[in-house]
């Protein structure tokens, strides 16, 4: 009997339906995509198309705290949610993109855990060092004050059983912002140490993506990385502007180590009828970073590559956005087959 009392009592100290209901919120979006990609070093050129699709369900558990979760489609690449149209009508992947809990300690700081969206800052949101669509799993701690920002996280990679097999990356970052004039600057860096890499297969399925590996396929090299990077935000007559700069060496690489992008953008695309361009060139030698984790188009996908990249996004209605990726690129210079690479993509994406 008394057990019974204390289970109608913590059912009755829930929270109502109601109130329960108010304190989820759903969120998602879809894209189609049309892609174009001529490879110099292919027999023919491609064409297909591409959908994602991705399903964002929070809940506030108070002022402080929240929990998440996203399903998205895509099977188990840690880059890429896109699924390829044309597979005799076959059913497509669908899977946890992301599960997570944020707890907002003070005004200044925040610690994160889970599998989380790319918590580090990228000058120009670019994708030098990680893919936007990147989602680590781990611990994160940030603070970003008026003017100082700071993070540190520890993310788990490969779990081989052993504490001294496993892989796992340490990250720490830090950075300035200050206004001069109409400008608001951005500037700082980042250490990121991979542990336990060396000697063993690549992170994802053995693919070296353009990193240096034995006859074995294993990675020759440690990756501890030094990033540094630059943003500047200002208005040309009514319209925003952003430059930015991002620059990172393998410390633990003798050669083939280093990386850096620039890159432009003019407007916003925001409200209906608004648009923006962005023109950035990138250089990213085959051991400048880990391969795995950085931009799955770009010199498609990987390091050693080089080139332009030219985006654009108009707003078409409340929700409807249209884009283009133009990539123009070469690529596999380490591997001494040097050769062009291009890439176009066309969108359309609705958000609800």
């Amino acid at each position: 009997e008394s057990l019974r009392n204390r289970v109608e009592q913590l059912e009755g100290a829930g929270p109502s339906e109601t109130d329960a209901a108010s304190r989820i919120s759903v969120s998602g979006d879809f894209r189609f995509r049309h892609e174009y990609i001529d490879d110099a070093d292919a027999s023919t050129d491609r064409n297909r198309q591409r959908i994602r699709a991705r399903l964002n369900i929070g809940a506030d558990l108070g002022d402080d705290l929240e929990v998440g979760f996203t399903l998205a489609t895509g099977a188990t690449d840690p880059v890429s949610a896109n699924q390829t149209l044309g597979d005799s009508f076959t059913r497509k992947d669908i899977g946890l993109d992301r599960a997570f809990f944020r707890w907002n300690v003070s005004d200044d700081v925040t610690l994160e855990g889970g599998k989380i969206g790319v918590p580090w800052f990228r000058p120009g949101g670019f994708h030098l060092l990680y893919d936007s669509d990147l989602n680590p799993e781990g611990l994160f701690l940030g603070y970003d004050g008026d003017h100082f920002f700071a993070n540190i996280g520890g993310f788990w990679l490969n779990e081989r059983g052993g504490s001294d097999q496993d892989s796992i990356l340490y990250s720490l970052q830090g950075g300035y912002k200050a206004m001069i004039g109409d400008a608001e600057l951005t500037f700082g860096g980042s250490y990121f140490n991979y542990d336990n890499v060396q000697g063993f297969l690549p992170l994802w399925e053995g693919s070296p993506e353009g990193n240096t590996v034995d006859l074995a396929g294993n990675l020759i090299n440690d990756y501890d990385l030094a990033e540094v990077f630059a943003q500047a935000d200002f208005d040309v007559g009514k319209h925003p502007l952003r430059l930015f700069l991002d620059y990172v060496e393998n410390t633990a690489a003798d050669t083939l180590n280093t990386g850096y992008a620039v890159g432009v953008r003019w407007r916003r695309a925001s409200a209906p009828g608004t648009w923006d361009v962005t023109w950035a060139y990138e250089d990213l030698e085959a051991d400048a970073v880990i391969g795995t984790y950085t931009d799955s188009d770009f010199g498609s996908g990987g390091t050693d590559g080089k080139g332009h990249e030219l985006k654009t996004t108009y707003v078409l209605r409340d929700n409807v956005r249209l884009g283009g990726t133009l990539f123009i690129n070469e690529i596999d210079e380490a591997l001494n087959n040097k050769h062009d690479y291009s890439r176009l993509q066309l969108d359309i994406n609705f958000l609800f």
